[in-house]
């Protein structure tokens, strides 16, 4: 998970200037890499070792927000087509470029 630390830590301070709408997306862009992250942790490995360790994977996000584990996956697997995440993660780095002078892109 150290790969995305820096996702991890933005997680967990959201910026309180935007509004809700901005703060969800922003949440499930930072979930999409999170979640991409621990796929490619549990690439090439037995099933059972995949469902345990994505459970304590997911139990380890869940302890930089609020929410548990169970309601983060529900989330990030809410229906999004593969374009929409895509749009929602170049928003976002577009965002944080114009909020910070900085491509989104070094972080990751």
């Amino acid at each position: 998970m150290r790969p995305v630390r820096k996702t991890l830590r933005m997680l967990e301070n959201p910026s309180e200037e935007k509004d809700k709408e901005t703060q969800l997306r922003q949440t499930k862009a930072h979930l999409l890499t999170i979640g991409q992250q621990i796929e490619k942790c549990c690439e090439g490995k037995s099933e059972e070792w995949i469902t345990e360790w994505t459970e304590n994977l997911w139990a380890f996000v869940s302890q930089f927000t609020v929410t548990g584990s169970k309601q983060l996956k529900k989330l990030l697997q809410q229906g999004y087509t593969t374009e929409q995440l895509k749009y929602i993660q170049t928003s976002l780095q577009k965002s944080e470029r114009d909020d910070n002078g900085v491509s989104a892109s070094q972080f990751y």
